[in-house]
């Protein structure tokens, strides 16, 4: 019994220094290696790959310009949510806000309203339904806000365009919303059902 258990102790270590042997030890680290696991990169080389020469020349004209980088806000194009992969841009909306908050945001779904009688405010929202615990009882999209004339019916499939926004609630949590939203009722309804 004594001989098994030290077989099965040693048989690992003994496994590891045949690997290091014939794989040439660390001095060729295996592909799959990421920067910051390497202590010391630049004592390696790819052994197909060609030297790079150094140069001593510098770029002529003025040094770039040290600034902010642009945030996504600035970069003009509506984000068009469609049918295809609906829910994953949602979600990534709601996970990386900072990256939206102020660009434009266009979708189309069902509408949807919350009315609080007690303080006589409204939600609205346009969604479409997605898997959820049991079946397609899930939801996905935004809630917007809209001071239109008249609200569409519940139910109704709409197009939203509106600027992505923090909105703080009663709780003090904020949240987001499509601010400065316009609305336009469709005919045509769409895809009500996605899965991704």
């Amino acid at each position: 019994m004594k001989k098994i258990f030290l077989a099965l102790l040693f048989l690992p270590i003994l496994g590891g220094a045949f690997y290091m042997f014939f794989s040439g030890g660390a001095e060729n680290p295996p592909d799959y290696y990421y920067a910051d696991e390497i202590e010391d990169v630049s004592e390696w080389s790819e052994p197909d790959s060609p030297a790079v020469p150094e140069t001593t020349e510098k770029e002529s004209g003025p040094p770039p310009a040290a600034g902010p980088e642009p945030s996504r806000a600035d970069r003009g194009a509506i984000v068009e949510i469609k049918d295809k992969f609906f829910i994953q841009q949602c979600n990534d909306i709601y996970l990386n806000p900072d990256e939206y908050v102020g660009r434009t945001v266009r979708l189309e779904g069902i509408y949807d309203e919350f009315k609080d009688d007690e303080n006589g405010w409204t939600e609205r929202f346009v969604i479409r339904y997605g898997p959820g615990c049991c079946g397609n009882d899930g939801v996905a999209g935004f809630e917007f806000l809209y001071d239109g004339p008249t609200a569409p019916k519940q139910d109704d499939w709409v197009e939203v365009t509106g600027t992505v926004d923090m909105k703080k609630g009663d709780d003090g949590e904020e949240y987001l919303v499509l601010a400065s939203s316009k609305l336009r009722v469709m005919d045509k309804r769409g895809q009500e059902y996605v899965e991704n």
